[in-house]
C-alpha cells in the first residue's frame, strides 16, 4: 500500500492569516499539503530540525531571521528542501540570492504561478533524493563487488581502452607480479604471447563493436566473449587460459571485465566458496555483524511488510558516545578493537528475534520484530546499561564509553525505509543533545502518519487534551465602531502537545472532524466559554462571545440542550453568547442550520455566519436562515486600501447587510491604511492583528474606539 505525496510545507511569515491565505490557495490549486506556519527564528530551528520538509516558502523575513540566516540555518540541518523566496527582485539580486542557496524567487502573484512552481521543485526534489538513494546503493554494491572480487579465486580485471584499471590478487599473481600496482595501468596486450596478441586485438575490437550497437543486433546474433589464449608472465614463461569477457562499468566508466576462471578448483570447494563469499557479501569483516548494505535491504522489506500486512517492529539507532575522543587519544588501531569488542557485548544482549548491524563506523542499527513498546524500550534500555558499565581492555589499555539509542516504532502508519532512518537518527540525536547516556522513543507528529493512524492519534490527543487540561481557550477582540459598550471576543481553541508545543487548529480540527470528535470540543468550548464568561461578569464586565461550531453540530439533536444547560448554570443572558457557522458548511447543510438558527433565537442567543460574501449569491443563504451577524470573507477585505475594485465589493455586502438590519465584523484588518475605508463602507465591527491577535488573556481597551 502506497502513501500519497503529500508535500510537507513550512510557511514563514511574520503574518498568520496571510500564510494562511497562501497556504488555501495552494490547496485549492490542487496541492496534496501538509502545511506548518511559522512566525519567529526559533520556531524555524525547531522545524526544521524536528522533521524533513520538501519545501520552504518564505514569503516574508521575520525578526531575527532573513533569507541569508534561513539558508545558513538549512544547511547547518543538513535540510535538502527547496527554497521558494517570494517578493520582487531585481536580475541581480535574484542571481545573487540562487548563488546563496534560494531555488526559485517569484512574484506574490499570479499564484497559479506558484503552485507549478511548487509541483515542479518537489518533482525535482523528489527525484533528488531517489538519486542520492540510488547513488548509495550503486556505492554500496560496488564495494560488495569490490569485496567479492577481492576474494574470488578466479583472476579477475577491468580494462578500458585496452589499459588495466582494477585487478584482483589472484589476477596479478596468476602472471607472477607481486602486487596489483605493477598490472594496473598496464596495457592488457602485454599479458598475452605476441603470437596470439593479432588474435586478442581483434577480438576487442569485434567485441566493443558489437556490444555498442547490441540494440540494432538481430535476436538471433549472439556475441562471443570468450577466447583462449596464451598469458605470459613477469618471467616471460607462457600458459594456456581462457579468458571471459563482459561489459562492465567502473566509476561510471564502461569498461571490460575479464576473468580468467582458476580450473583447478573442485566442484565442492566452489560451493562452499560460494557459501563463504555470499556470507562475507552481507557481514561486516571486522565485528561479523551484518553489513550496512544488508541492514538497509532488511529494513527496506520490514518497512513493506509492516505497511502491507500490519505488522510491527522497532529500529534502533545506536551510536558511542564522544567516540572521536577515544580516537583522538588512542589511536585508529585501539579504537577499531574497542568498536569490534563493543559489537561482541550487544550482540551477546540481542535475541535471534533482532537483527543486528555495524551501520557505519562507531554506529550501529537493529531491528526487533515485535509490537510491544515496553520490550523494545527494555532492550535498549539494557543495551545502555550495559556499554555504559563495559570497561574494554584493549592492548593494556582501558577504555569506558556511553551510547544514545534512537527508538522508531515501524507500523502501517509508515512513511518509507529512507524516512524511519531520517526520524530515528534525529531521536538519537536529541538523546546526544540531552547529555548522551540515554535512549529515546520517537513519538511521530502527525505529518508522518496514514490516514487512518491519523484519526486514531487524534482521537486519543483530544481525548488526552481534555483529561490533562491540555486545550485551552484564546480571545481575540473585535471592535465596534460606532463606540458600543460591550467587551466583544472571538473564541478560539488551542491545544498543547506532551512537549509544550502549541499545535493550531487547522491541523487537528480537520481530523476531530473526521473522527466525530469535533461535537466534544465544541461541548467542551460552550462550557468554557460560559465558565469564562460567569467569571467575567461577575468581575463588572460587559462581555460578548463568539463561539463558533463544528458542522457535526449542525446535526447534534443535543447542542441545543447544551447550550441551554449552561446558560442555566451559569446564570448568564443569552444575548451575550454569539454562535458562528461556516457559510459554506451552512449552504451544505441548510436544513439542519436553519433549525439550529431557529432554535437558537427561541434561546436568544444571536446567529453569526462567518466567510460570508466570498459566492456570488451569498445573500440568497439569508432568505432561508436568521442571521444577527455576518463575518464576512478575507477575499471582501484583502487590499482594500489600494484595491478600489475591493472597496466597491466591500460596500456592496456591507450595505445589503445593513438594510437586512444584520450586523457586518470585517476581520483580518491588518494595518490602519484600512480603518478609513472599512469606516465608510458602512460595516459595524472590525477584528484583526491591527487591533490584538488572538491570546489568552482578555485584557483589551476598547474605550480607545468608544
Amino acid at each position: 500500500m502506497k502513501q500519497k505525496n503529500i508535500i510537507q510545507l513550512l510557511v514563514v511569515n511574520h503574518s498568520e492569516n496571510d500564510a494562511v491565505e497562501t497556504s488555501n490557495s495552494l490547496r485549492n490549486s490542487g496541492l496534496s499539503l501538509r502545511p506548518q506556519i511559522i512566525s519567529n527564528a526559533k520556531l524555524f530551528d525547531k522545524e526544521i530540525n524536528k522533521k524533513t520538509y520538501d519545501i520552504i516558502l518564505f514569503t516574508a523575513n521575520i525578526a531575527g531571521l532573513n533569507v541569508a540566516i534561513a539558508l545558513d540555518k538549512l544547511k547547518t540541518a543538513q535540510s535538502d528542501a527547496a527554497f521558494i523566496l517570494i517578493g520582487e527582485q531585481t536580475a541581480e539580486e535574484t542571481l545573487e540570492l540562487m548563488k546563496q542557496g534560494v531555488s526559485r524567487v517569484l512574484p506574490e502573484e499570479p499564484e497559479e504561478l506558484m503552485s507549478l512552481i511548487i509541483k515542479k521543485e518537489y518533482a525535482a526534489l523528489k527525484g533528488l533524493r531517489c538519486e542520492n538513494i540510488l547513488s548509495k546503493q550503486l556505492e554500496d554494491s560496488e564495494t560488495r563487488c569490490q569485496q567479492l572480487i577481492d576474494s574470488s579465486r578466479d583472476a579477475i580485471a577491468y580494462i578500458h581502452e585496452g589499459m588495466h584499471i582494477l585487478s584482483n590478487d589472484s589476477y596479478f599473481k596468476m602472471f607472477g607480479y607481486e602486487s596489483r600496482d605493477d598490472i594496473e595501468a598496464m596495457p592488457v596486450m602485454d599479458l598475452v604471447s605476441s603470437s596470439d596478441s593479432s588474435q586478442l586485438k581483434d577480438f576487442l575490437r569485434h567485441y566493443l563493436k558489437l556490444n555498442k550497437n547490441k540494440t540494432a543486433s538481430t535476436p538471433s546474433e549472439s556475441i562471443k566473449n570468450t577466447l583462449k589464449v596464451h598469458g605470459v608472465k613477469d618471467d616471460g614463461s607462457e600458459f594456456q587460459m581462457k579468458m571471459e569477457f563482459q561489459p562492465a562499468s567502473m566509476a561510471g566508466e564502461e569498461c571490460i571485465q575479464i576473468i580468467i576462471r582458476n580450473d583447478g578448483i573442485s566442484q565442492k570447494s566452489q560451493q562452499k566458496l560460494q557459501e563463504k563469499l555470499a556470507a562475507l557479501n552481507i557481514r561486516c569483516q571486522e565485528t561479523g555483524l551484518y553489513n550496512r548494505g544488508y541492514f538497509l535491504e532488511y529494513l527496506l522489506n520490514t518497512v513493506e511488510d509492516a505497511i502491507d500486512n500490519n505488522s510491527s517492529a522497532y529500529l534502533f539507532y545506536i551510536t558511542l558516545d564522544k567516540f572521536i575522543k577515544i580516537k583522538e587519544k588512542f589511536g585508529d588501531i585501539i579504537s577499531d578493537q574497542f568498536i569490534v569488542e563493543i559489537a561482541r557485548l550487544i550482540k551477546d544482549l540481542t535475541d535471534d528475534n533482532t537483527v543486528l548491524a555495524r551501520y557505519e563506523s562507531y554506529r550501529f542499527t537493529a531491528i526487533l520484530k515485535t509490537d510491544d513498546e515496553q520490550k523494545a524500550l527494555q532492550m535498549a534500555e539494557k543495551i545502555r546499561k550495559s556499554v555504559n558499565k563495559h570497561i574494554a581492555d584493549v592492548s593494556n589499555k582501558s577504555i569506558t564509553t556511553t551510547c544514545s539509542i534512537g527508538v522508531l516504532r515501524i507500523d502501517s502508519a509508515n512513511n518509507g525505509a529512507q524516512s524511519s532512518l531520517t526520524h530515528v537518527q534525529r531521536a538519537c540525536t536529541y538523546a546526544i543533545e540531552q547529555g548522551g547516556n540515554q535512549a529515546h522513543l520517537h513519538i511521530p507528529d502527525a505529518s508522518e502518519m496514514g490516514d487512518k493512524e491519523l484519526l486514531r492519534y487524534w482521537a486519543n490527543e483530544i481525548d488526552s487534551a481534555i483529561k490533562q487540561h491540555r486545550m485551552f481557550l484564546v480571545y481575540q477582540p473585535f471592535v465596534n465602531l460606532l463606540g458600543e459598550g460591550s467587551e466583544n471576543f472571538e473564541v478560539y481553541i488551542r491545544l498543547r502537545n506532551d512537549q509544550g508545543d502549541i499545535i493550531s487548529p487547522r491541523e487537528f480540527i480537520p481530523h476531530a472532524e473526521a473522527s466525530n470528535h469535533s461535537i466534544h470540543i465544541d461541548r467542551w468550548i460552550i462550557a468554557e466559554t460560559m465558565h469564562t464568561l460567569s467569571d467575567r461578569v461577575k468581575a463588572g464586565h460587559n462581555n460578548r462571545f463568539i463561539i463558533k461550531l463544528s458542522k457535526a453540530s449542525l446535526s447534534d439533536d443535543k447542542c441545543i440542550a447544551w447550550v441551554k444547560h449552561n446558560l442555566e448554570r451559569y446564570k448568564l443572558k443569552p444575548e451575550s453568547v454569539i454562535f458562528q457557522v461556516n457559510a459554506h458548511q451552512a449552504a451544505e447543510s441548510l436544513r439542519q442550520t436553519q433549525q439550529l438558527s431557529k432554535k437558537l433565537q427561541q434561546l436568544g442567543c444571536p446567529f453569526s455566519l462567518e466567510h460570508f460574501g466570498k459566492e456570488a449569491n451569498s445573500f440568497t443563504l439569508l432568505k432561508h436562515i436568521h442571521v444577527d451577524f455576518l463575518k464576512l470573507d478575507i477575499d471582501l477585505v484583502k487590499n482594500i486600501a489600494t484595491n478600489a475594485d475591493k472597496l466597491k465589493e466591500l460596500n456592496a455586502v456591507c450595505a445589503q447587510a445593513n438594510e437586512l438590519n444584520i450586523k457586518t465584523i470585517v476581520p483580518f484588518v491588518e494595518e490602519a491604511g484600512s480603518l478609513s475605508a472599512i469606516w465608510q463602507s458602512g460595516a459595524q465591527f472590525i477584528q484583526g492583528s491591527f487591533l490584538q491577535d488572538a491570546s489568552e488573556s482578555l485584557e483589551f481597551d476598547f474605550s480607545s474606539f468608544a
